[in-house]
């Protein structure tokens, strides 16, 4: 393919920095960066965890720096504080490594290979994971991340696809660093494609059999030693049922309050997460579908400082309020009362201000049928308004 780059790995021990893995060997390792659609670049990775990882590090080094400088100096503007004291800090007042090592231990090897790929120090790379995690300790209430999200149980309604979608809405800084991960188990086989950007584990995706979107909800109670959300998403994509998946959701602890949409063939749900309380949350009670954006809609474990705030500014509780969203009210008269929910009333829907907006970093949409499930995605910086399709057949 003449856009693609093929790059082969020919790596020597003296290249690593972490001398407590088991190095394999390297040699006639083959990875595909895969160009043909120049802002969105594909990494194809069929190896080891740590192997995917350092791959994705040393690929993508140049952008994963440059994105990790800009990272750095968002933390100072935020906090007022020097980057490398902050993730000092915040990692010694934080336990999530004994939540990863329990319930996702494969990417604690794969965080370990991004940075060693990427030359760049562990701590500082594990702390990019934790973007969210970040925000809940330092309660920063005005974030820009509002991203939107819906599920469509047309099989339950009519034998039709099931869709989940989102719009992703993140920090303008992280905008044209897109990647697409597509991981081949090399015992399995099987496959999943994630959605991310350069040198994090991932935001969202699919695999054969099931999706998942996710939506912040810093209203919700959190916890310094719960399973992160990155590591939430890649958790899910590892199931192979829709009744795993949610199990998964459920048994956990949550590093953060957030909301998850998992669809698959048959079925979707709306799962809202404080680290204590996870409750579904349909609009109706038909169950056919489901939306979300930023606020806790059903469950009522908010975190303490959220408390505080409702009081302060409101002098009231939080029971006692309603955020007026226009997402979810644009959600409600274009999801809510339309009788037949196809593919393109869905990216009309993600195109639509307020739902796509000046934050937004790229829209994804996924299918779910018989024979195949299908990933689309449009980056924002994209120069056309088609989305690039990927498909996972089974």
């Amino acid at each position: 393919m003449k856009n693609t780059l093929l790059i082969i790995l020919t790596i020597s021990v003296a290249s690593f920095h972490n001398s407590s893995v088991n190095i394999e060997d390297y040699s006639n390792k083959e990875v595909i960066l895969d160009t043909v659609h120049s802002n969105l670049p594909i990494l194809h990775l069929n190896g080891t965890p740590y192997e995917n990882g350092f791959q994705h590090g040393l690929i993508m080094k140049n952008r994963i720096i440059e994105l990790v400088g800009l990272w750095k100096s968002d933390i100072e503007n935020n906090y007022e504080i020097p980057a490398d004291e902050f993730i000092k800090n915040f990692l010694d007042s934080t336990d999530y490594t004994l939540a990863i090592q329990k319930w996702t231990p494969d990417l604690l090897d794969e965080i370990k290979g991004i940075s060693a790929g990427s030359g760049i120090d562990f701590k500082t790379i594990f702390a990019f994971q934790l973007i969210d995690e970040m925000r809940t300790n330092a309660r920063l209430i005005n974030t820009p991340h509002h991203c939107t999200s819906v599920g469509i149980n047309n099989y339950k309604k009519e034998g039709g696809s099931n869709y989940i979608a989102q719009n992703i809405d993140i920090t303008s800084f992280y905008h044209g660093f897109e990647v697409l991960l597509d991981i081949k188990d090399k015992d399995s086989h099987s496959r999943k494609l994630v959605t991310t950007f350069v040198g994090y584990i991932g935001a969202n995706g699919l695999n054969k059999q099931i999706g998942i979107t996710v939506n912040s909800l810093y209203d919700l109670k959190s916890s310094l030693n719960g399973l992160p959300v990155c590591c939430i998403v890649r958790g899910v994509l590892e199931k192979n049922t829709f009744e795993e998946a949610v199990n998964f959701i459920k048994t956990i602890k949550h590093a953060t309050g957030q909301n998850y949409i998992i669809g698959s063939r048959r079925e979707i749900i709306s799962l809202e997460c404080a680290s204590d309380l996870v409750t579904e949350y349909w609009p109706d009670t038909t169950h056919y579908y489901t939306y979300h954006a930023n606020n806790a809609l059903i469950n009522k474990s908010y975190h303490p400082s959220y408390i505080e705030y409702v009081k302060s500014v409101f002098n009231t509780t939080p029971e006692s309020i309603s955020f007026g969203d226009p997402r979810l009210k644009l959600m409600e008269n274009r999801i809510l009362n339309n009788q037949s929910i196809d593919l393109s009333i869905i990216k009309s829907v993600l195109a639509e201000n307020p739902v796509c907006n000046n934050n937004t970093w790229v829209s994804t949409l996924m299918e779910f049928r018989n024979n195949y499930s299908e990933l689309r995605i449009k980056p924002k910086n994209s120069e056309s308004n088609e989305y690039f399709v990927f498909r996972i057949v089974k």
